[in-house]
């Protein structure tokens, strides 16, 4: 299909106002490669973004998105991917800025402070944005964070599933707290990122810059310091035992993600899958357990996931076949599943 076709169809799927048959033009488009699912999840982000916007009457969000789309047709489509996301982050930016200048100028009978906000990453794409007080958020894949409208006098509370790489806004005065339900963080200006999905029993935080205390309970009501984390740190606290664990780690290895760079140091075949399924919202399952023994160190940043597992293939004797993709009684298509095993 022409790209043309698709970037005048996907303002009208995303606005649900398209046939039965021009729906499933759109969704072949998006499953037959890698790259149109990740161009369709990171146009998706875009436009959620917009829609918020427009709900206030500040911005034609059909329009923009058609502008944006007419910038694209004329760069060749191996760069479309490269290009939406430049495109998502440059604009998702000024959009929740202006969201939220609107949002605390409201009048408080319209805008409860108690209203919160929740933005998602969709799966194998990643976004940044700033909250209200100047905090820059980079989220991963499959990951929301929720926010207040407004901050109150004490603290900075958002709520985080899944992963994101925080540049703390500093104010000693106002400590910034991020909630994950298992064990929670204390700040006033630093930069660390925090992983914390549901479907795992681990959470990660990796210590950039500054300080940052650990801690379980409410923050206003008898919070209990499990520790005081300094930069280089990992903590990793694993919910079935109750116990954290402390290393020195390298931490770009674990924040590169953010420059859109995925990054192994002597990690195992079951990290890298669990990495790799992450990043590209697939399904890779490892056959047998003679695997567990090979660890792999390397820096893939514009790779595509068939030259990836290509480049594992070199460093141990192993291979990889590619399931058909199912289709489902809606005409969506499965996850892309791949099997992995020793030669």
């Amino acid at each position: 299909m022409k790209i043309q076709e698709i970037e005048d169809l996907l303002p009208r799927y995303f606005k649900n106002d398209l046939n039965k048959e021009e729906r499933q033009k759109v969704e072949e488009w998006r499953d037959a490669s890698d790259e149109n699912g990740q161009l369709f999840n990171d146009t998706f982000n875009v436009w959620e973004g917009m829609e918020h916007l427009q709900r206030m009457k500040k911005y034609n969000s059909e329009k923009a998105l058609v502008t944006i789309n007419r910038k694209i047709e004329t760069i060749k489509s191996p760069n479309l991917f490269t290009l939406l996301q430049k495109v998502a982050a440059v604009l998702i930016l000024p959009l929740i800025i202006t969201t939220l200048y609107f949002a605390t100028k409201s009048p408080a009978h319209q805008m409860p402070e108690t209203e919160w906000y929740t933005v998602k990453t969709p799966p194998g794409s990643r976004s940044e944005f700033l909250l209200p007080d100047g905090t820059k958020v980079y989220m991963n894949s499959k990951t929301s964070l929720s926010y207040p409208v407004a901050f109150n006098k004490a603290t900075r509370d958002v709520k985080l599933t899944g992963e994101a790489y925080f540049e703390v806004a500093e104010n000693k005065v106002q400590p910034f707290i991020v909630n994950t339900g298992k064990i929670n963080i204390e700040v006033t200006g630093t930069e660390f990122k925090v992983s914390n999905y549901p479907e795992e029993l681990l959470t990660e935080i990796v210590l950039a810059s500054g300080s940052i205390n650990l801690f379980q309970g409410v923050y206003s009501n008898e919070k209990e310091i499990i520790h005081s984390m300094l930069p280089g740190e990992k903590a990793s606290f694993w919910s079935n035992e109750n116990k954290l664990y402390l290393d020195n780690v390298d931490v770009e290895k674990y924040i590169s993600w953010k420059e859109g760079i995925l990054m192994f140091r002597d990690d195992s075949m079951k990290e890298v899958v669990r990495r790799l399924n992450r990043w590209f919202n697939i399904d890779i399952k490892l056959i047998g357990n003679d695997l567990d023994d090979y660890v792999y160190t390397a820096t893939f940043e514009d790779e595509s996931l068939t030259q990836i597992l290509d480049l594992l293939k070199m460093s141990a004797p192993i291979e990889y076949s590619i399931k058909p993709r199912k289709k489902n009684d809606d005409k969506t298509f499965q996850k892309m599943e791949i099997e992995i095993r020793r030669k």
